[in-house]
């Protein structure tokens, strides 16, 4: 499993992802957060990031990963 995560998850009515630390949003709906989040996980040079969907309960699901053709929108 990768050390690096964009994670997307729901805060105060919205939408955000983070990155080490660093919170990015808000985005009005789930999709969009992700989309973001994928579009800065495709800059870097590494091919174990992950972008994960965090949901109310703490659980996880791994929604992108390098090499895979990004979600349709």
């Amino acid at each position: 499993m990768s050390s690096q995560h964009f994670v997307v998850a729901a805060q105060d009515r919205s939408w955000h992802f983070s990155f080490k630390g660093d919170l990015t949003g808000p985005y009005s709906s789930r999709e969009e957060a992700v989309a973001a989040a994928i579009e800065e996980a495709s800059k870097l040079d590494d091919n174990e990031v992950e972008v994960v969907v965090q949901d109310a309960d703490l659980k996880t699901e791994t929604v992108w990963r390098p090499n895979q053709a990004k979600p349709a929108s």
